[in-house]
C-alpha cells in the first residue's frame, strides 16, 4: 500500500486535502468516489518501494546496459501475444526473462514475476519499478485487471511506446543536423579569430600600411576575443549554470516553459508534438476505461511542460465541477480550435477515444510535414551563412595584400 497526499472535490464543490493509503491512484479515486468525492491530484508521500536499483539510462560511472525503448516494446508485444494465446502470466514472464538480452531488464522481469507469484497484482508489481514502467503503463494494466482484455491493452501499450519513441527520434533528428552545423560554424569562427587573423595581423603590422575597413573590423574582433577570453569562458559557464538553476526553480521553470512556445518555428513544432502526445495518451487511457480526471492527469505528464500541466489541471477542475471536456478546454488558448471542436463532437457522439486518436493523427502529420519542410530549408540557409562568413574573411584578409601588390606594381 502507498500513502497518498490528495486533493479532492466534494459533492458541494468544495476542495479538500487529505492523506490516505491505497494500492494506486486509481484505487484511491474509487475509494473517494464511494464517499461522493472526486480525486483531483494524488502524490505518494513515501518513496516507492525499491528492491534493487537498476540503470535506466546512460551513466558516466557505470558500464551497465540501460533499458531502452525497444526493450519495452518487445516485452509488451511478446507478452501480449503469449497472454492472448492462453499462456499464464507468470509462465509468459518466465519465458521473456530468459529471452531478454538486457541483463538489467532481466532482473526487473524476474522481480515482477516473483511478486506475482507471491500474490501481488501485475499492476502493483510493475509500480515497484516506476523508473522503468511509467504511470500510464501501470494505470492501463490496472484498468485491464479490472475490466479484462490484458492481451489487447499490452499490445496497445507496445504500439503507444513505439509511436512515442518515433516522435522523439524525429525531433532529435530534426535538431541534430542544425546543431552539428552550428558547432562546426563556431569552431570555424574560433579558428579564424584565434589562429588565422593574428598571423595576418603581424604581417600587416610589419608593413605599416593603412588597412581597409573590413580588415580593421576582423582584426578588432580578434583582439577583443583574445584579450577577454577568460571573461568569455566565464560568461558561457554562467549562462549554462543560470539556465540549469532557472529550470530547477518553479518560477524559472514556468518562465522557460512559457517562452518555449514563443520560439519562432520551433515553438510551433514543440506545441504540435505536445498536442499529439497528449491526445494519443488520453485517447488510449479513455479507451481502456481509466477515469477521465485521472487520465487527464497522466496524459498531462507526457508534455513535460509546466504550463501545459497547469492548464490541464484547470481542465480537470472544470470537469470535476460538472463541465464537459470540450467546454473546459475551450477556455484555454493552448488547445487549437479544431482540437476542441473534435473533442466536443466526440463527447456528444460517445466516441471521445476515437476522436482523440484522429486529433493525434492530424497533429502527427502536421508535425512530420513541418519537420521535413524545416530540414529542407535549414540546410541551404546554414550553408549560405557559412559561405558569407568565409567570403567576408577572405576579402578582409586578402584585400590589404591585393592593395600592397597593386601599390608595388604601380
Amino acid at each position: 500500500m502507498t500513502e497518498f497526499a490528495y486533493t479532492a472535490l466534494t459533492s458541494t464543490g468544495q476542495k479538500i486535502k487529505g492523506v490516505s493509503a491505497a494500492g494506486s491512484a486509481t484505487q484511491l479515486s474509487l475509494q473517494l468516489q464511494k464517499k461522493s468525492m472526486t480525486l483531483l491530484t494524488a502524490k505518494p508521500t513515501n518513496k516507492a518501494e525499491s528492491v534493487k536499483k537498476v540503470s535506466t539510462g546512460h551513466s558516466f560511472f557505470t558500464f551497465s546496459k540501460p533499458i531502452q525503448t525497444e526493450d519495452l516494446v518487445v516485452f509488451f508485444r511478446q507478452l501480449s501475444t503469449m497472454v492472448g494465446a492462453g499462456v499464464q502470466l507468470v509462465d509468459s514472464l518466465d519465458i521473456l526473462q530468459d529471452q531478454s538480452e538486457n541483463p538489467n531488464f532481466r532482473k526487473i522481469i524476474k522481480l515482477v514475476k516473483e511478486d506475482i507469484e507471491g500474490g501481488v497484482n501485475f499492476s502493483k508489481a510493475l509500480a515497484k519499478h516506476k523508473q522503468v514502467f511509467s504511470t500510464l503503463v501501470i494505470s492501463m494494466v490496472e484498468a485491464a485487471e479490472i475490466g479484462g482484455n490484458l492481451a489487447g491493452i499490452l499490445d496497445q501499450l507496445a504500439t503507444y511506446i513505439e509511436v512515442k519513441d518515433k516522435i522523439n527520434k524525429k525531433i532529435k533528428s530534426a535538431v541534430s543536423y542544425p546543431k552539428f552545423i552550428m558547432i562546426f560554424f563556431a569552431l570555424v569562427v574560433a579558428a579564424v579569430v584565434f589562429g588565422l587573423v593574428p598571423k595576418f595581423r603581424d604581417i600587416f603590422e610589419s608593413f605599416g600600411a593603412e588597412l581597409p575597413g573590413p580588415t580593421q573590423v576582423i582584426i578588432s574582433v580578434s583582439n577583443f576575443a583574445k584579450n577577454n577570453i577568460l571573461y568569455e569562458l566565464a560568461l558561457i559557464v554562467l549562462i549554462i549554470v543560470g539556465f540549469k538553476m532557472l529550470g530547477k526553480n518553479p518560477k524559472g521553470r514556468r518562465f522557460l516553459d512559457r517562452m518555449v512556445f514563443k520560439i519562432p518555428v520551433f515553438g510551433q513544432i514543440i506545441k504540435q508534438s505536445i498536442i499529439s502526445r497528449f491526445s494519443k495518451t488520453l485517447g488510449t487511457l479513455i479507451k481502456n476505461n481509466v477515469p477521465l480526471v485521472e487520465a487527464l492527469s497522466i496524459a498531462a505528464e507526457t508534455s513535460n511542460n509546466v504550463i501545459v500541466i497547469e492548464t490541464i489541471d484547470d481542465v480537470r477542475t472544470g470537469i470535476s465541477s460538472g463541465s464537459s471536456l470540450g467546454k473546459s478546454m475551450e477556455k484555454h488558448k493552448i488547445f487549437p480550435p479544431m482540437m476542441v471542436k473534435m473533442v466536443t463532437v466526440g463527447e456528444e457522439a460517445g466516441s471521445l477515444d476515437l476522436m482523440l486518436e484522429k486529433v493525434s493523427q492530424f497533429y502527427d502529420r502536421q508535425f512530420n510535414t513541418t519537420i521535413d519542410s524545416l530540414s529542407s530549408i535549414i540546410e541551404p540557409v546554414l550553408m549560405i551563412g557559412l559561405g558569407i562568413l568565409a567570403l567576408f574573411v577572405v576579402i578582409a584578409l586578402y584585400l590589404p595584400i591585393f592593395q600592397m601588390t597593386g601599390a608595388i606594381h604601380g
